[in-house]
């Protein structure tokens, strides 16, 4: 039996990549493509985790007919999914992607209650405890109405019960889930900066917390460093990986695919440094093409190939 990588959605969405060349405010464009998919974080990732080999299971918080379409989408495409159902509807994110690669993105807001987030958690804690599973990621914003102490208070029972936690958030959900001290956060240095009140244009301060999260506790610190590539923190380990260079077409969901890329590595048994190089690698190749997580498996072993990885001094 195959250990699952669980990707928790807790405010999924739907996701409409529309691709549009000549787009402007105020001015009527022609769409030249359109990509509608299962969105959010959580399944961003699951997408890139499939592509790369892995075994996602999706989980999170779904409900009305939006919700069932993405259910719909997810089980046509073949993807293991259990989700919880609230009243409510899910959110629609619309992406806006211009002929610069540059990405106009509108988001609507999840709205739940604190009862639909207990029962996300209960289901996370139940399938975690009942399969074989090598990451529990919890991936992107909370929605409206979970409450405060969210998301500390399942990342402690999935502790209890031994499982590898992974956070990709920000705010004050990320506040909360570094004193819960995970297996792993994957940040990028605003997000990082904002949760630990530090300077993020100080190289040196982002180093420092990530090294002050680590003695507290924390396994691993990723830090997204955008095209320039990213950051990987463990015992005794800090590695940067930089990519090659590219014209995007699309960069939104790279930061899913980059986590896709270290923990599916990392599931497979393979090294730190090749766990970032392959995190890395995926991102690159996802902003090459439009509606997150979408790349070719092939194109991304090209630029796996062209991904390097050093020891860089502090």
């Amino acid at each position: 039996m195959t250990d699952k990588i669980i990707c928790v959605t807790p405010n999924a969405a739907l996701d409409r990549t529309l691709v549009v060349p000549d787009f402007a405010l105020g001015h009527i464009s022609r769409v030249n493509r359109g990509v509608v998919v299962p969105g959010g974080k959580g399944l961003n990732m699951m997408r890139a985790v499939k592509i790369l080999g892995g075994h996602p299971l999706s989980m999170g918080l779904l409900g009305g007919h939006t919700g069932r379409m993405v259910a719909a989408l997810a089980r046509e495409a073949g993807y293991d999914a259990e989700w919880t159902w609230f009243e409510g509807e899910t959110r629609t994110c619309t992406i806006i992607a211009d002929a610069d690669g540059v990405s106009t993105v509108i988001n609507e807001s999840g709205q739940v209650g604190s009862a639909d987030w207990r029962a996300l958690a209960d289901d996370v804690c139940r399938v975690a405890e009942n399969q074989r599973v090598s990451a529990v990621c919890f991936c992107g914003s909370l929605p409206e109405g979970a409450p405060a102490e969210a998301p500390a208070d399942v990342i402690e029972r999935l502790k209890a019960l031994g499982k590898r936690v992974w956070i990709d958030t920000s705010g004050s959900a990320l506040s909360n889930a570094i004193a819960a001290k995970p297996f792993a956060i994957k940040v990028n240095a605003e997000e990082l900066a904002a949760a630990m009140n530090i300077e993020v244009q100080k190289r040196t301060a982002v180093i420092a917390a990530a090294e002050a999260l680590l003695n507290d506790g924390i396994q691993i610190v990723v830090i997204s460093l955008g095209a320039e590539g990213a950051l990987l923190f463990a015992k005794d380990v800090f590695l940067k990986a930089t990519p090659p260079r590219i014209q995007p077409v699309d960069p939104i969901a790279s930061g899913d695919c980059l986590h896709a890329g270290i923990v599916t590595a990392l599931a497979r048994g393979e090294s730190h440094a090749e766990a970032i190089r392959s995190g890395v690698a995926a991102g690159t190749v996802n902003a090459l093409y439009a509606g997150g997580a979408q790349f070719a498996y092939s194109h991304y072993l090209r630029v796996l190939s062209e991904t390097r990885v050093e020891n860089p001094s502090r």
